[in-house]
């Protein structure tokens, strides 16, 4: 114990200097939500996949601009881009004098037909065909693109003219533009630059884009959509909550401390070891993870209604034992403290073992928190606490209140334990699950429907369903994509969905190459030999040019957009708009030879669903592990400490259903927080005896700050956070409530 002083400074000194560097420097904040989700164990390329498609648009930026008439559009997208003034934002044009795609593909145009062409080529007479030709033959010069030798029917213009059709954009000076129902749409591209959001809580991008638009024309509509936004409204969304829960925990510790001590010494040295404990919680979360989170901040910040409990429980024993030295006291109450800040770190351990992220930084950033918070007051506070805790008035009422509360005997808890178990049932016959990840969406509704509008209108893919494809090869790869984009086809028709992105799309296989050659080769041969006595030069043009290849392709125009859907070992294929309806006969793709379907929001879904009922299960061994810490210490009265939580936990479950609120995996996370705290205040109870009340003034104290930290929780509009916040803030309320009544007479 002599040497824990020296120690703990030295380990302080260093947190010092590494929250001073990370300030300085820029602390480094995470703000992309799919951190937040659970990785795909089974696939590491659907992980690949995730990684790519964030890293093509985690940092870029679309506005739509719809005018009732293209000059309107064009006219309101050039004002809006000369008056968008951010140095977040860099404008993204395409390169005048880059080659055009024709150019690019046509060493290989004998090769790339459609599967219409394939199909009226084969169906098709030769004298037909023939007549064709003729037609093409009679054209404007100007209107083709090859030599009639090299391509009698213009295939290859016609190819890119149905290929075109996969996208509505088109090119009009630096803008791309295209006409819908809705009107007439521009489409402008940018890219955030630096370091994009931070926690001053400013919408710097909102700001931006409001003040852009608002001198355009009352008929032009404005649509801004893209990850950085929600990523912005996020980061503003948190920095309020983060301000909210944690400086109105601070504050609800102020006013207890000062209420219940009257003398700055304990409140600066609880709030020395909550300092402690966030900031080492802190540090310890950037060394292990690189970054912290939004979320783990906003959660965390209820770490400081928590932490100061070991604090509170000093200086209530400090002020009802004034004739022992610090020493000598931490000594004695040393083993319950520990216990107590034992049982809590164990209930944030517990949501580690969940498949989240985010809840493992929370874990980690709280339990390091908490023990932190409790090493500060066993290491420090007999060294600065050098004075006498005077009584105060607020401090002897409160402790009084202890004398006037009841202590049941067994039969009245048998009594008591039935009717809250009737309560808990009536509760609990009113919840729903809710698993679906949609539903813990807490972006602005606003962003949420000018990206889906945005999406539709454009066709977008979708990020959230698509097909991976493995092949030995890269012509398996193409042969198995080629086969999957056949069966898709069949289901645009029926509207479940409107397209899909593939590699093959522009790169057939080797051996379709070679069939559309050979067809390519023999309709060409057929119609300059028929139509030899016309032509002054009979002789195909043909290229020596191999079949085209992915790098080929790559290497175009097209590389920006085909090179996330070609990764070293699998290929994807993202789906266009898919209905509902569409999923079932999508998944049944997923047994296609190398292909495996990923529906990421119902495999978060199955997941959440799985952990909510497992860690339900588990929860009965959660019990019994914390039951036999508490036997080893108590003996026949460890029940008596974990009564009321158990009680409680029940309670504030059938509060959810009371509530009309869905049930969902975080409410049961919630749950395994309230065992670790709140076996607190049963243990304190029966640690110390009821003379003067000090334990009952600690307890109090303590739920106070605590309830004002997690119920603070209940207000946030991330629906994750609110289930904790309501579930331990009616949890801790009852926990506090019915410890007394548990407790041996005496205590």
């Amino acid at each position: 114990m002599s040497r824990l002083p020296l120690l703990w400074t030295l380990i302080g000194a260093l947190v010092l200097a590494h929250q001073s560097f990370l300030w300085t420097t820029g602390l480094p904040i995470e703000t992309d939500l799919l951190t937040l989700l659970p990785s795909d164990t089974r696939d590491t390329a659907a992980e690949e996949v995730l990684h790519h498609l964030s890293e093509e648009t985690s940092r870029n930026l679309v506005v739509l601009i719809t005018a009732p008439t293209k000059a309107e559009a064009l006219a309101s997208a050039t004002q809006f881009a000369s008056q968008l003034e951010s140095p977040k934002l860099a404008r993204l044009t395409s390169n005048p004098n880059a080659t055009s795609l024709p150019d690019q593909l046509a060493p290989w145009r004998e090769y790339l037909l459609t599967r219409n062409q394939v199909d009226r080529l084969t169906a098709t007479t030769p004298q037909d065909l023939t007549q064709r030709a003729i037609l093409q033959l009679q054209q404007p010069l100007g209107a083709r693109l090859t030599d009639f030798r090299e391509d009698p029917l213009d295939l290859y213009s016609e190819y890119l003219r149905e290929r075109a059709q996969v996208t509505k954009l088109r090119p009009e000076g630096d803008h791309l533009v295209f006409e819908t129902t809705a009107g007439h749409h521009v489409l402008l591209r940018y890219k955030v630059l630096g370091g994009a959001f931070s926690l001053d809580g400013v919408a710097h991008l909102a700001t931006a884009l409001t003040t852009a638009k608002r001198d355009l024309p009352s008929t032009t509509e404005v649509l801004p959509a893209g990850v950085p936004l929600f990523a912005e409204a996020a980061a503003v969304q948190a920095n309020a909550e983060v301000s909210t829960v944690g400086f109105g925990s601070l504050a609800a510790i102020l006013l207890v401390m000062w209420l219940a001590f009257r003398s700055p010494r304990p409140l600066l040295l609880v709030v020395l070891s909550v300092g402690m404990g966030v900031a080492a919680g802190l540090s310890v979360c950037v060394l292990v993870f690189g970054k912290v989170h939004l979320m783990t901040l906003v959660f965390g910040a209820s770490l400081v209604g928590v932490a100061e409990d070991y604090g509170i429980h000093y200086f209530a024993s400090r002020q009802a034992e004034p004739n022992l030295s610090p020493r000598e006291l931490l000594t004695h109450h040393t083993p319950g403290l520990f216990l107590a800040m034992l049982t809590s770190v164990a209930g944030y351990v517990m949501l580690a073992l969940a498949p989240f992220p985010g809840l493992r930084q929370v874990a980690l950033f709280s339990s390091v928190g908490l023990a932190a918070a409790f090493l500060t007051v066993l290491a420090w506070f007999p060294f600065f606490d050098r004075g006498v805790v005077k009584p105060t008035r607020f401090a002897a009422a409160w402790a009084a209140t202890r004398s006037r509360w009841p202590s049941l005997s067994l039969k009245q808890l048998a009594i008591a334990v039935l009717c809250s178990s009737l309560v808990t049932a009536w509760g609990f016959s009113r919840l729903h699950a809710q698993d679906d990840i949609r539903a813990l969406q807490a972006s602005p509704q606003a962003l949420i429907d000018a990206q889906r509008t945005v999406a539709e209108r454009i066709g977008l893919p979708s990020p959230a369903q698509f097909f991976i494809v493995r092949g030995a090869t890269e012509a398996e790869r193409l042969e198995r994509e080629e086969h999957l984009t056949t069966q898709l086809d069949a289901l645009v028709p029926g509207k479940l969905l409107t397209g899909y992105d593939a590699v093959s799309n522009w790169v057939p296989s080797p051996e379709r190459q070679r069939r559309q050659h050979e067809l390519f080769d023999t309709t060409r041969q057929s119609i300059l030999t028929a139509l030899a006595d016309e032509l002054e030069d009979p002789t195909p043009v043909t290229l020596a040019t191999p079949p085209l290849t992915v790098d080929d392709v790559l290497a175009t125009q097209l590389g920006d957009a085909l090179r996330p859907l070609w990764m070293k070992d699998a290929s994807v294929v993202l789906l266009h708009a898919p209905t509902k309806e569409s999923l079932p006969t999508l998944a049944a793709l997923g047994s296609l030879p190398g292909v495996r379907f990923v529906d990421r929001t119902g495999d978060i879904s199955a997941l959440m669903q799985r952990w909510r009922i497992g860690m339900s299960q588990l929860m009965f061994a959660g019990y019994a592990v914390i039951f036999a810490a508490l036997s080893w210490r108590f003996r026949g009265r460890a029940w008596r400490a974990l009564l009321p939580t158990a009680v409680a936990s029940g309670l504030a479950l059938a509060t959810v259903g009371f509530l009309g609120e869905p049930l969902t995996l975080f409410h049961i996370l919630a749950l395994w927080l309230l065992l670790g705290m709140g076996v607190d205040y049963g243990i304190f109870l029966i640690e110390h005896p009821a003379d003067g009340g000090e334990a009952w003034l600690a307890i109090g104290l303590g739920a106070v700050s605590t309830l004002l930290s997690f119920g603070l929780l209940a207000v946030s509009s991330t629906p994750a956070i609110h289930a904790f916040g309501i579930t331990l803030g009616v949890g801790v309320t009852l926990v506090w409530l019915l410890s007394p009544l548990s407790a041996p007479r005496g205590t």
